[in-house]
């Protein structure tokens, strides 16, 4: 019995990036590299999902989705509530907003997910600038700054992944739909924290995606991803030194 993969895009407001990753999205359907793409749209203002729909890639509302729940809170809000609503045996997890994004990042991802046991594979790249420069920070700011940190002292094997907070993401669905998500940016290290509990690190990997082409944000952007990112690992009892738990508005652990 063949698995069912199905790519979600969580975006929001992300029209131009979506001229690249939609056409990307069709294509590997297209090809037979996963079974169904679909755009998680939070509630986008501008033309996100008309641009998702006119390359031939099905949309879901978001907020449409266990209403009940109330306003859609962010990344990780979009995703559970995907996973709860389009079926598939394992899940691809892509950012909306690759500026090199290829139907080679998706095979890498739905490949590892359908063979062996493996459970949850996370994806390790090089990040690079628009013009393919390798970035100072390797990891990332918020990585090197937070997520590393707070990783190593509970979780060192986590700590050496190049990429822990990658949003390139491969998942079973009946591990990803058994747990509570963090919402907003706190779900990839909470998701991270919740495979290392119940799969173990022997069914856990992270691949080479090779370069990847994140969008650059000015330091003072970053302070809310940082806030979320510490909030979502104090949700799972991981803590900086010193500190208690986080709290944050935006990060709960959303439950069906």
């Amino acid at each position: 019995m063949s698995t069912r993969v199905a790519l979600l895009v969580p975006a929001l407001d992300e029209e131009r990036a979506l001229a690249r990753t939609a056409p990307v999205m069709a294509e590997v359907v297209a090809r037979g590299v996963v079974d169904a793409a679909v755009l998680l749209d939070g509630g986008s203002r501008d033309d996100s999902a008309d641009v998702a729909r006119d390359h031939g890639v099905e949309v879901l509302a978001v907020g449409d989705v266990m209403p009940q729940l109330g306003a859609v809170l962010g990344k990780g809000d979009s995703l559970f509530r995907g996973v709860h609503a389009v079926d598939a045996d394992a899940y691809v997890f892509l950012d909306s907003d690759i500026g090199n994004v290829s139907e080679t990042h998706v095979q890498l991802l739905a490949d590892h997910i359908r063979g062996g046991d493996v459970g949850f594979v996370k994806g390790g790249f090089v990040r690079v600038d628009e013009h393919g420069v390798p970035r100072e920070v390797p990891g990332g700011r918020v990585t090197e700054e937070v997520a590393r940190p707070l990783l190593s002292t509970s979780f060192p094997d986590l700590a050496t992944l190049r990429q822990p907070l990658s949003g390139q993401v491969a998942v079973h669905g009946d591990f990803i739909r058994s747990i509570a998500m963090a919402t907003g940016y706190g779900v990839e290290i909470a998701m991270l924290l919740d495979a290392r509990r119940l799969l173990g690190p022997e069914r856990m990997c992270e691949i080479d995606m090779g370069t990847v082409h994140n969008r650059w944000k000015p330091a003072e952007a970053l302070a809310e991803v940082r806030a979320q990112v510490l909030a979502g690992a104090s949700l799972r009892g991981v803590y900086l030194p010193g500190r208690g738990p986080v709290r944050h508005p935006g990060v709960v652990d959303r439950r069906r």
